[in-house]
């Protein structure tokens, strides 16, 4: 199906000691969080596009956000008018949200079974899960689950990342089987999953969605990592350039995916 997992998968309790505190307090440079940490990176972050493109998809009711860490996009939705719901695995982001933003928070794993008390089918009007889909386990249990707590005619937005979707992964992949090298991430398994437009539509198809819009994004040569060798790094850079145009002109390539499914 050329969708891309690690094997073996992390236990419930590997994946929820990968979300402690540290998570969200220490900056590493070899995360996502780059140099900064999860709270200084917050500070500069304007939500406003975010809310826009919410708003140009799901019109005020009840919204929840999967992996919804602090809440703070959350809390940007509630002063727009939406009913506003959050599930969280972390206890320490969860909390900090509870705290600071007086949002209802269900710090618990997105699953039917353990959420079956808290959520109801049926019944929210749009969901987020940004940058969360490729964390789960069992993605397409999620994503069934998901689906059957929007009403008829809601609406899943699903941001992922798409790093082997760019050219400099795909020659990268060529040039790795050529010589038969292999290419090994020495940082916890934060990502389970590797998808790709193709088995994005697919997962949200086979959920239950009727219909579903890809989109892709890709980010400025200026401003993507540069994690690797002097030679990898500057050939990621190098070839960013005619990606990044490829994408904005085309919509293929891209290193940010996302889907926009209709119940």
């Amino acid at each position: 199906c050329h969708l891309i997992s690690i094997f073996p998968r992390p236990s419930l309790e590997e994946i929820t000691n990968m979300y402690s505190d540290e998570y969200f307090t220490v900056a590493d440079n070899k995360t996502h969080h780059a140099d900064s940490d999860y709270f200084t990176k917050l500070k500069s972050i304007d939500f406003s596009e975010k809310v826009k493109f919410i708003e140009s998809h799901v019109s005020k009711g009840n919204f929840l956000e999967i992996g919804c860490a602090t809440g703070s996009f959350l809390n940007e939705l509630k002063t727009k008018g939406y009913a506003v719901t959050g599930i969280e695995l972390s206890e320490f982001a969860s909390s900090y949200g509870k705290k600071t933003y007086n949002i209802n928070i269900i710090n618990k794993p997105f699953d039917k079974n353990t959420l079956s008390s808290d959520l109801q089918q049926d019944s929210f009007d749009g969901t987020l899960m940004g940058d969360v889909l490729e964390h789960f386990v069992d993605p397409a249990k999620a994503m069934k689950y998901a689906c059957s707590l929007l009403k008829n005619g809601g609406k899943l937005i699903a941001h992922v990342p798409g790093t082997l979707n760019l050219l400099s992964s795909r020659l990268a992949f060529l040039l790795y089987r050529a010589t038969g090298t292999r290419k090994t991430m020495f940082i916890p398994p934060y990502h389970l999953t590797e998808f790709s437009p193709q088995t994005l539509k697919r997962i949200f198809l086979d959920s239950g969605f009727s219909q579903v819009e890809i989109i892709q994004e890709t980010k400025h040569p200026k401003t993507i990592p540069l994690r690797h060798s002097r030679l990898e790094n500057f050939v990621k850079k190098t070839m960013q350039y005619p990606n990044y145009w490829i994408t904005k002109c085309f919509g293929i390539y891209g290193d940010r995916i996302t889907a926009i499914g209709v119940k």
